[in-house]
């Protein structure tokens, strides 16, 4: 270490054995003691003390303080902190005892906090714009207000500073009802971060390489830049320094004497993990010392001495530490010396209520809050005039002045600014219901008026309807009732977007219509994979359902949760919160998507290598990405190095920074955590005019200067890298297309043919200022490598320059901008594997040809493009590597796991007690190892009757409610259905149907582990206790999600013949499509069609036995039995001859004359 330098005084992780640990998000250090706080994605707030250099840290406490990510923490007088996380913000006493509490709303989520600079208030602001000034010595609310609802960064001082999305910083008086003082431009892009000293405000954002310094009395010019080495994420203004966190992974300092213009002595740079990036990032009060934290949960302390202080306020001979302050709490309040200043009164034990307070108010109760405010009328939106921040519009006289009209169809639209969604272009007039369509039949009811008032939507440059979000409407009988088929009439099947996190729906089809991925997915899903969170797995089995389901509308439920159970998901923000809100524009997280989902099928089908010298790529390298050589070189002495990555992906260059004269941007390599800059390079020079060949051209060649460590003059050097695409893409080549400022004008857009500002009448209300695409993509360009040198060539040219590859475009994933009728969403367009020409449209579950022209041409602002895949022409060989994978591995799973059933869990369960209740011990699994609860095994024979399609079997389920149903009462007392219950698989149970001595016994009966939270069990409805479904708990041997779908998956591979009660909601939660020809369900085989009432499957079992099941609980092995007995009556009925319609009838007879009432059920 030279001396005045800097070093890493300490690491601390958190995990427990060989978990991965959760990504710190926040840490902060106290101004009055040596403490510093971290927070994590999983709410967990904890607080620790420094040990000498080179040891841990000594954790004091530890407590989950929220269920949503902490985001912000701030400390405060009297051994307090404020913390935000997405749903509430509160104040913690360092012993961990939460003083005070506010929550957001339901669909709400906080976005930003600060305090002001005596600790006496707090100002927070949420996604829908919401911002509450808070009373922290008293707790109360002083004042709400609406503020930006695009604000991602406060600050408070005298003032209320909020930065949004879009680049603007806003000054709020709080003493003026929080109004607007003044506002400005800061950046072309979201505002990362901001800081303030004195009357300064200090500004990063967007993608510029400069910190913006602005006087917060006067916004209208910035006062300085201060220029960067890299693209500043977090700042943090110091007594004497401004600290300056990068994107690249190090932090810096500015002086404030020199006006920021001179390096400070500090400089961080922490040796981060592969794909980790720095998460979290603060500097102590004594700037004697930073923290850093990165997206796997570490936390870096660097120091510039042996014996760093880190606040300039505490006495270091008293330490007011949490473990001291749990001592006293634990003693009691007669131990705690309240003429001691630093003593919270935190300390203080509240008694615990045993009775309830005056102030609980029952849930049951519904209070009526009124008739909601009408919104207001688009035609008057469209036509505002601002002036000193006060709209003026003509008054269109469409309703009488301050009164509120009545009727439901008048007050419940939306903030859809008034458009009601028209479903008769896609429906043809047909109901979206099932049962309306079998009362009233399939007759259209569409007319002229609202044909006529489409087209001229249309005209008017709307999103075309087939473009639109997709959303599902549910019935009373809930979503089976909805019919997909008016959506999709191909034979391709479209993925549902009713979850979360289903974006992900046009990155899961590019991935099936690719087909070399494919066939990898299906061989590795088919092996004895042992990991139950495989997203390979997953892969495959949903390619597996999209490949049978011949047009049925499937969904990715499955992968979807396994995806969210990730960690390594949650620290690259793939995921969206309980709100369905993202950080990001869908479009550049999908592009973060494919580059994690590329990533760990690479790493996990490793198995699937035939070549095991490991000279050649990865498989699913080779199938997507290209070789990346990075090459180092120092200025000074010259000295270089290289190294070779793989990029899955291209990044092309924004059309404004090509051809700039001081470099280009450099690219995500190998999926780490970089990122592009040098859009402020072309200042200097200005840009020449390239088209999407000359980007592709400059974007596979990068060059980069960054501050970085020379081993040969061992100093900090300006480093020089070239990031060269090394060789040919063998299979597919994706390319993915930069975000466009939101402030594009016409005098930049005019420099690059690929874009267009939207200015004048062609621009949209909705549209606010948004730069878009003016291109066609080509539909095939030539590669050629010269001289190491690779460059795009247009087809017509690939002869003439001998260009060794031709890539033909097969995939479009575009972002769809529909303001006016919800949030943005992704659409895929891919080529039809069975006619080149012809192209087809994937908007969640609306599937449709489309023509090419369609498909490429972008030349709207609402649609933007975000990936574009190109297949190489000349991929056979890989094709025959592909060929001999599937026939080492093929896509066949074996019956060995229902003839020696065995699950990954069995090792981790703990056998039962003896003490355990009657219920647990009656379902005791068997000591052979063989037995799985109350199934037997397959026999030999009867495996090869399932593998011949001779096997049948009776099939029940159990579920749970994972998550309750989201719906809207309105005042007149009806109800609208947002979002029905999610359920989740807990029971499986299948008996045998094909005679014998077996007859009727379970050869299946697995209990599926649940580790996130279960709203409600159901206990009377699928006889699950709690601790059933738990691992160490359970007194069943439990089996995991995946070993559960792969049985019910080989059991229709087989051609099996399954029988059922209601199996079209089975099949739905289990998320898996059966054809209808394997499906025989009593309770269609007993629906009359004269009447829509089902019979219940409890009252045809007494029908025709006279005795009664599910008398207490359910039992899925009950029900399947009495469903086998139920489906060999009705088979005996039509053997007999005797008609169906004459036993329906007096089945109905029956059921009339005693109420659907069993004997046992009557009182």
């Amino acid at each position: 270490m030279e001396e005045g330098g800097w070093f890493e005084y300490a690491q601390n992780w958190e995990a427990a054995g060989d978990e991965l640990a959760w990504p710190i998000l926040a840490v902060a250090v106290r101004t009055d003691s040596e403490l510093l706080y971290t927070g994590d994605s999983s709410g967990q707030l904890t607080t620790y003390t420094l040990n000498a250099a080179g040891e841990a840290l000594d954790r004091q406490t530890s407590i989950k303080c929220a269920l949503a990510p902490v985001r912000r923490i701030l400390p405060l007088q009297s051994s307090c902190a404020f913390v935000q996380s997405d749903d509430i913000v509160q104040v913690v006493a360092d012993s961990g005892c939460r003083q005070s509490k506010w929550e957001t709303s339901l669909n709400d989520v906080f976005v930003g906090a600060a305090i002001s600079t005596q600790g006496e208030e707090a100002f927070v602001c949420t996604s829908a714009g919401s911002g509450t000034l808070l009373d922290l010595e008293t707790g109360k609310i002083v004042r709400r207000m609406s503020v930006e609802a695009s604000a991602c960064a406060v600050q408070f001082t005298h003032v209320v500073m909020l930065g949004t999305v879009d680049g603007m910083l806003a000054v709020r008086d709080p003493r003026a009802a929080v109004s607007i003082v003044q506002s400005a431009t800061v950046c072309s892009g979201a505002v990362a971060d901001m800081a303030v000293r004195d009357h300064n405000v200090y500004v990063c954002g967007g993608q510029q390489h400069t910190v913006q310094i602005y006087d917060v009395r006067k916004l209208a010019q910035p006062l300085r830049a201060v220029e960067c080495d890299g693209q500043p994420t977090r700042l943090w203004a110091a007594e004497s320094d401004l600290w300056i966190s990068h994107e690249e992974g190090f932090v810096d300092t500015r002086t404030f004497a020199s006006e920021c213009q001179t390096m400070g002595t500090a400089y961080v740079e922490p040796e981060l993990q592969d794909y980790a990036f720095i998460s979290a990032f603060a500097a102590a009060p004594s700037e004697q010392m930073a923290l850093v934290a990165d997206t796997t949960g570490v936390l870096y302390v660097w120091a510039d001495c042996e014996q760093p202080v880190l606040s300039t306020g505490c006495v270091p001979d008293v330490q007011i530490g949490l473990s001291d302050m749990g001592q006293r709490w634990a003693a009691g309040a007669d131990t705690v010396n309240f003429d001691d200043e630093r003593i919270s009164l935190s300390c203080v034990d509240v008694p615990q209520p045993h009775e309830p307070l005056l102030s609980c108010m029952d849930e049951g109760v519904e209070y009526d809050v009124g008739r909601p405010v009408s919104y207001v009328d688009a035609g008057v939106l469209s036509s505002l005039k601002m002036m000193d921040n006060v709209g003026y519009a003509p008054n269109p006289r469409k309703a009488r002045r301050n009164q509120q009209p009545f009727g439901a169809h008048n007050w419940r639209f939306k903030w859809r600014d008034g458009v009601k969604d028209d479903d008769r272009e896609l429906t043809q007039g047909r109901s979206k219901f099932l049962s309306q369509q079998r009362r009233y039949g399939h007759s259209s009811h569409a007319s002229g008026r609202g044909k006529a008032a489409l087209a001229q939507r249309a005209a008017e440059g709307n999103v075309p309807k087939h473009l639109q979000l997709m959303q599902i409407e549910y019935s009373r009988f809930g979503v089976e009732d909805f019919d997909f088929s008016l959506y999709n009439t191909t034979k391709w099947s479209g993925l549902e977007g009713n979850i979360s996190n289903t974006y992900a729906n046009a990155l899961l089809q590019v991935l099936y219509f690719s087909p070399e991925f494919r066939q990898l997915a299906l061989s590795h899903c088919a092996t004895n994979c042992p990991d139950a969170n495989c997203l390979t797995c997953q892969l495959g089995l949903l390619f597996r359902m999209l490949g049978t389901a011949q047009g049925a509308s499937c969904h990715a439920t499955q992968l979807l949760q396994v995806l969210a159970q990730r960690p390594e998901a949650t620290a690259l923000g793939l995921l969206e919160d309980s709100h369905g809100n993202v950080m990001i524009t869908y479009a550049m997280l999908a592009q973060r998507l494919m580059r994690f989902v590329l990533e760990q099928a690479s790493s996990e089908c490793r198995r699937l290598e035939i070549d095991s010298t490991n000279q050649q790529p990865r498989i699913v390298e080779r199938v997507f990405g290209v070789t990346q050589l990075s090459t180092t070189e120092c200025p000074v002495c010259h000295a270089a190095n290289s190294r070779e990555s793989h990029v899955f992906a291209i990044d092309l260059e924004s059309p404004l920074s090509v051809g700039s004269s001081s470099g280009l941007a450099a690219v995500l390599a190998g999926g780490s955590a970089s990122v592009r800059r040098a859009e402020s390079m072309a200042r200097s020079g200005r840009n020449q005019k390239v088209g999407l060949l000359e980007l592709v051209s400059s974007s596979l060649v990068r060059l980069d200067t960054q501050r970085a460590w020379c081993a040969s003059c061992k100093k900090f050097q300006l480093l020089n890298t070239e990031k060269r695409v090394s060789n040919m893409p063998e299979a597919y080549l994706a390319l993915n297309f930069p975000p466009l400022s939101s402030t594009l004008d016409s005098t930049s857009a005019a420099s690059s043919p690929l874009l267009n500002a939207s200015t004048g009448a062609a621009k949209s209300a909705a549209a606010e200022n948004a730069g878009s695409w003016q291109m066609t993509l080509p539909t095939a360009f030539a590669l050629q490598m010269s001289d190491s040198e690779m460059q795009a060539l247009p087809v017509d040219e690939m002869e003439r320059n001998k260009a060794q590859s031709r890539f033909d475009l097969v995939a479009i994933v575009s972002s769809i901008r529909d303001t006016r009728r919800g949030p943005e969403h992704l659409v895929v367009h891919v080529r039809d594997p069975n006619d080149s020409a012809a192209w087809l449209l994937f908007n969640d579950f609306l599937v449709q040809r489309v023509t090419e022209e369609s498909a490429t041409v972008f030349s709207d602002w609402w649609r933007t493009p975000s990936i574009a895949v190109y297949a190489n022409a000349g991929r056979q060989p890989l094709q025959g590597v592909i060929q001999t994978i599937a026939h080492y591995h093929p896509y066949k799973i074996s019956t060995r796991i229902l003839t020696v059933p065995r699950s990954t869990l069995d090792s981790q369960q703990q056998s039962a007690t003896a003490g355990m209740s009657q219920r647990w011990n009656s379902n005791r699994s068997s000591s052979n190892g063989r037995m799985r609860n109350a199934a037997v095994p397959l026999t030999k024979v009867e495996a090869e009757q399932l593998e011949h399609g001779e096997f049948q079997c009776a099939l029940d389920a159990e579920f749970v409610v994972l998550e309750d149903a989201r719906m809207e009462v309105f005042s007149d007392g009806t109800r609208q259905v947002h979002r029905p219950a999610v359920h989740g698989l807990a029971r499986l149970s299948a008996v045998r149907a094909n005679g014998g001595d077996l007859h009727g016994v379970p050869f299946i009966d697995d209990y599926v582990a649940i580790s996130r939270p279960v709203f409600d069990l159901a206990t009377q409805y699928s006889g699950i206790h709690a601790g059933d479904l738990t691992v160490g708990v359970s007194p069943y041997k439990l089996s995991t999600m995946k070993e559960v779908y792969k049985k019910l998956r080989l059991l229709i591979d087989s051609n099996c013949i399954i029988i059922g009660h209601g199996l079209k909601h089975d099949f739905r939660v289990c998320n898996i499509v059966v054809p209808l020809c394997l499906q025989k369900d009593t309770m269609l085989l007993y629906q009359s069609p004269s009447h829509i009432r089902p019979v219940s499957l409890r009252f045809l079992y007494w029908y025709f036995s006279r005795k009664s099941i599910q008398t207490r609980e359910h039992s899925s092995v009950e029900d399947a039995q009495a469903t086998l007995k139920v489906y060999e009556s009705y088979m005996q009925c039509v053997a007999e001859g005797k008609s169906v319609e004459t036993v329906l009838d007096d089945i109905y007879a029956v059921g009339s004359s005693m109420s659907w009432k069993l004997p046992d059920q009557k009182i």
